[in-house]
Parts: C-alpha cells; sequence; structure tokens
C-alpha cells in the first residue's frame, strides 16, 4: 500500500504541477512515462491526444533516417556529402574566407552542426531578415524546400570550415533530408513514413504540408513572437528541420525506439552520444541528438539525470533517461515560453528523483 500511495501523491503533486504552468504557459501538453508512476501522466489543456508541431525535435526523425542508412551501408559517417548531390547544388554554401570547403564536409559533420554552413532559420542575413521573422511577416507564404536552401546561399556566409566551431544550423539538417532521399530514394515523409512511424505505430505523426494525414486544423496553438501560425503557410519554413506534427504519445516512441534498439543500434547510439559541443545553457550536442545536463543550469540541481533526446523552439521536449528508460514530452508551442518549459522539465523531473514524498509517513 505504501507503494501505491507514493505513486497516487506523485500523480497528484504532478497535476498540480501541470494546472499551475498551464495558467502561465497557455497551452500545454504533457506525457511522463517512468518507474516511480504506476501508469503515464498525461496532461492535455485541450483534447487527450492534442496533435502539435514537433518544432526541433522533429530533427530526431532526419537524423534515424541518416543513421539508419550508415548501418545498411548507403552512407558512413565520414562520408563526403558532395558526390550525393547534383552538380552545382552545394555550390555557394560552403564557401569561408574566400575558399569553398563543400568537397570536404561529410555526413557526421552536418549530424553535428560542425558543416560550416550558416542558419536559415535564425542565423545573420543580409539583407534579409532571417526567415523566421518572414515566417511571421509573410503567414500565407508557401516556402520550398529549395528556396530555403537557397536563402543561405544567397543571403549568408559559412560561418567556418568543415570540422571547425559549433553553429547549430537548420541548413545543414535540409541537406540531411535530401541526403536521405537520394540514398533511400523516396521523398522524406515517406521515409520517415516507413522505416519509423509504421514500425513505431506513431499513428498520428507524419511530415507537415507533405504527408497525407497532414491537417493543420488539428494542430495546436503555435506562437512566434505572439502569431498564431498553426494554420498558416508559412508553417513551411520547416522540413527536415524539425516540421512534423505530432502528439506527446508519439514522440515517447520516438525517443524509446531510438535508446531501446528498435530504430538504431547500440553502436551506432555510442557514436551519436559523445556530446562535445555547448549548445545553450545546460544542453549539449552529439551527432544529431542533445544531452541534458541540469546542474549546468544551477548547482542544487546535480543529481538529476542526464536525459538524451532534443528540444525545439517552440517550447517542444522529448527527453529520456538512457539508463532507467524514463521519458519526458512536453509541449508548450511559442517562442516566448521557451523559459516557462524547461522549468516545468526540472519540476518534473525533480518531482519524480525524491524517494517518498514529504507528506507520506
Amino acid at each position: 500500500m505504501r507503494k501505491e500511495s507514493v505513486m497516487n501523491e506523485r500523480h497528484a503533486i504532478l497535476r498540480r504541477i501541470a494546472d499551475t504552468s498551464a495558467k502561465k504557459l497557455g497551452n500545454l501538453q504533457i506525457r511522463i512515462e517512468h518507474a516511480g508512476l504506476d501508469e503515464p501522466f498525461v496532461f492535455s489543456t485541450s483534447t487527450p491526444n492534442q496533435v502539435f508541431h514537433s518544432a526541433s525535435v522533429g530533427k530526431l526523425a532526419t537524423t534515424v533516417t541518416i543513421v539508419q542508412a550508415i548501418e545498411v551501408g548507403r552512407l558512413d559517417w565520414t562520408t563526403p556529402i558532395a558526390p550525393r548531390f547534383p552538380k552545382h547544388a552545394l555550390n555557394g554554401l560552403f564557401v569561408f574566407k574566400g575558399k569553398d570547403h563543400q568537397d570536404e564536409v561529410t555526413v557526421a559533420h552536418l549530424l553535428g552542426h560542425t558543416s560550416g554552413i550558416n542558419d536559415y532559420f535564425e542565423g545573420k542575413s543580409s539583407p534579409q531578415k532571417p526567415l523566421i521573422h518572414q515566417a511571421v511577416d509573410q503567414p500565407d507564404r508557401r516556402f520550398r524546400v529549395d528556396e530555403l536552401i537557397d536563402f543561405t546561399r544567397n543571403h549568408q556566409k559559412a560561418v567556418g570550415v568543415p570540422g571547425g566551431r559549433f553553429y547549430y544550423s537548420d541548413t545543414g539538417f535540409l541537406l540531411l533530408g535530401r541526403l536521405a532521399e537520394a540514398v533511400w530514394g523516396q521523398p522524406l515523409h515517406r521515409i520517415f513514413r516507413e522505416r519509423m512511424f509504421d514500425p513505431l505505430a506513431m499513428n498520428d505523426t507524419g511530415l507537415c504540408f507533405e504527408d497525407p494525414a497532414f491537417d493543420k486544423d488539428k494542430l495546436a496553438p503555435l506562437f512566434v513572437k505572439k502569431t498564431n501560425l498553426s494554420k498558416a503557410a508559412s508553417l513551411s519554413v520547416d522540413w527536415a528541420g524539425g516540421g512534423l506534427f505530432t502528439t506527446t504519445a508519439d514522440l515517447t516512441k520516438l525517443v524509446k525506439g531510438i535508446v531501446d534498439g528498435s530504430l538504431l543500434s547500440k553502436s551506432s547510439l555510442e557514436r551519436m552520444s559523445h556530446f562535445k559541443h555547448g549548445f545553450r545553457a545546460g544542453m549539449y550536442y552529439g551527432l544529431g541528438l542533445m544531452e541534458m545536463r541540469f546542474e549546468k543550469l544551477f548547482f542544487l540541481l546535480k543529481g538529476l539525470p542526464r536525459l538524451i533526446g532534443h528540444t525545439g523552439i517552440l517550447g517542444v521536449h522529448a527527453w529520456i533517461d538512457p539508463a532507467t528508460r524514463d521519458t519526458y514530452v512536453i509541449n508548450v508551442g511559442d517562442v516566448d515560453k521557451i523559459a516557462g518549459s524547461f522549468q516545468l522539465l526540472i519540476q518534473i523531473v525533480a518531482t519524480l528523483m525524491r524517494p517518498t514524498t514529504p507528506n507520506i509517513r
């Protein structure tokens, strides 16, 4: 009875945390699967299985398709990408200090954001604004993938040489999406569905604007600079860099599939999990995969588990503890509320780390 009481109490505490957070954040979806809970904790301010935009958490899907190609010998970590692209397709993307480095760029460089390519989404550009701003200013604009890549080609400069500095780049992940299409011989949305979504029964996930199941009217609110883009054509500003529609249940399946061997081998996961580069406070990047180190946010958080997975600009989180397989998935859907999404994540993880709750005797 004591164990059952603790589990029930944890559910009650999580519910109070979720209710309080929802008042501050507005839209909110949560799914937690944890050994300290008798059943998943699920919360939503709308429908129980609310569909939302994945933001950069969707990079996990692109990463899986590339690593699977490596595992079957169609690519290698150190494969130069240039021979896989049409002639001139990479021109202007990797020119640094007057020298074109496109022939040196490898698969690992793109996965680890060390290729030197700029970022069309938020990177410095001239004379036009980064495309995140254009998506807000022109909500009826439908972006095409080649147009997004051309933005970096025409309005941005490379930030370094391949293998040099870490620089987070959505443009680099668009190239990985094109690379996946080249090696698997199918459009990206079909690759995702055949190699991931169908095998894992991720029935509510697909690539926005391309998967036949996409319905923009079902998306949760999605705010960028206080503008709801959930029904906007300009939401097409993302693709292989994170443009999925999904749910907390499906993202849970995805991070579990990455860790438990359903999608990738143990050796591949180990290769991806060398988290050498600082991304933002508390977050480190490997190859297509992030690690969350709570102790780097605040010293009193030392002792919380290091989680792996990914996060996104809309306050979307998909994390798993590789040791325990506990999972933490959250969606807020608002660029301005990212900090609140991390505060919520910390509260949840800290609550579940307590062996018992204060009022249990």
